[in-house]
């Protein structure tokens, strides 16, 4: 396989706020000429019924307009490319991935971040199952989703960091007079049967200063208590970084649903210059010595304990976001440093 800089076949979101344009611009950034293909573009606009349908039906009914879509864009546009990169590879079913490795004599990477082989998104990665032996290398990010696709057929498979990105996560300046607010927040999402709300009710009733940003929070039962400390849905790129940042403790739960011993959140905090709280697992012990580059809690009882604790010393919070995040640039967990693994194993 040639050296880099590569020229790259890129299908996966191009929305400046996603994770996948960030590995996209990364590989740019690393001198690989790269063209992307949004899969909105290829699918067209879906009612909300549509889209749910297609989720809960693994995407089986979209190939054939995927495989029209994607044959005239390739036409119109004379691409070429000596590597085809896909991100997450959700909706892409083997007669796609056949018609790509036919008209492309190139590798073909699978990039996904999700647990595809796991139980809680049900039958969402139908056509990405049946597709895995059609990839050269699949790239995932926990070993026992690599073990698994080997084991449906993948003929190569690679296990990487989770990653923060540079251009959009890192923080260069700690400055005394820009102290955080004396809140524990989270940045984040309600996730249906990981008691998320309920973990926070119990920090609200404990008496900690709280934030919550982020979607669907809504919908939960305890929505008329956690309105108390709601500041707005989701947010993206420098506001979302900022977020993280500007937090006395940031808070990062993780999907059990999903297998989760650690989070992209894990990786994202401490680049930000913020101050991660979490769980404590064996990857998370792994990557953060506890109370010196990150703080990890046992359950609902000791997270208080501990948010108490940093939240009364001001000078051990600044040290823990200092040396945290200097680690995690150590460790290369990049998008840059990713992506350069991955070509590197080409």
């Amino acid at each position: 396989m040639k050296a880099s800089p590569f020229t790259i076949l890129y299908l996966g979101s191009n929305s400046p706020a996603s994770t996948s344009r960030h590995r996209a611009d990364a590989l740019r950034r690393l001198g690989c000429e790269v063209t992307v293909v949004d899969p909105e573009r290829l699918i067209g606009l879906r009612r909300r019924w549509q889209a749910f349908f297609d989720y809960h039906t693994g995407y089986r009914f979209l190939q054939r307009r995927l495989l029209q879509a994607l044959k005239a864009v390739v036409g119109i546009s004379g691409l070429s490319a000596d590597l085809i990169w896909v991100d997450s590879g959700e909706i892409y079913g083997p007669s796609v991935l056949q018609w790509i490795s036919s008209n492309f004599d190139c590798p073909i990477i699978l990039y996904n971040i999700d647990d595809p082989l796991g139980t809680r998104d049900g039958r969402r990665f139908q056509s990405l199952k049946a597709s895995m032996s059609r990839y050269s290398l699949c790239v995932f990010v926990r070993q026992e989703t690599a073990l698994e696709a080997l084991a449906l057929g993948s003929r190569r498979v690679l296990t990487v960091h989770r990653s923060y990105d540079e251009n959009v996560h890192l923080h260069n300046h700690f400055t005394a007079q820009q102290a955080p607010d004396p809140v524990v927040s989270f940045t984040g999402t309600l996730i249906p049967g990981e008691s998320r709300d309920q973990f926070l009710a119990a920090l609200i009733r404990a008496g900690l200063p709280l934030r919550l940003i982020g979607n669907r929070w809504q919908r939960s039962s305890l929505w008329p208590l956690l309105q108390t400390i709601f500041e707005g849905p989701g947010c993206t790129g420098t506001a979302y970084s900022q977020a993280l940042r500007d937090a006395a403790v940031s808070l990062g739960f993780l999907s059990h649903q999903n297998r989760d011993l650690v989070t992209t959140r894990s990786f994202e905090t401490p680049a930000c210059g913020g101050l991660f709280c979490a769980e404590r697992t064996s990857e998370h012990q792994l990557l953060y010595e506890d109370g010196w580059e990150a703080v990890f809690w046992d359950s609902v009882e000791d997270c208080i304990l501990q948010c108490n604790k940093l939240l009364s010393n001001p000078e051990l919070r600044h040290k823990i976001c200092i040396t945290g995040s200097q680690h995690v640039r150590e460790i290369g967990a990049g998008n840059e440093d990713i992506c350069r693994q991955i070509l590197a194993s080409l």
